[in-house]
């Protein structure tokens, strides 16, 4: 039998905040002309996408908004990268 756990305000606002930092990352390594500050900004969404995963780690649903956080950020990364070097 599965124990369904809720997790805090503050755990699902600190996901959708990673959430939101990977979408933002992610827009600014697209629009950006200055790439390295947008692997700055990828590398802190990272970051912020990795401690509300583990914060969220009792609940599903929230490690999965903060996955898809983490998700953009790498994307962004890719982007920026891809910007540097070529």
């Amino acid at each position: 039998m599965q124990q369904h756990t809720t997790s805090s305000t503050s755990t699902k606002v600190a996901c959708y905040i990673s959430l939101f930092a990977g979408v933002s990352s992610a827009v600014y390594a697209f629009v950006a002309r200055n790439p390295e500050t947008g692997l700055v900004f990828a590398i802190a969404a990272i970051i912020m996408g990795g401690l509300s995963d583990i914060k969220a780690r009792k609940s599903i649903d929230d490690m999965q908004v903060a996955t898809a956080g983490i998700f953009m950020a790498v994307v962004a990364l890719a982007v920026t990268l891809w910007q540097m070097y070529s």
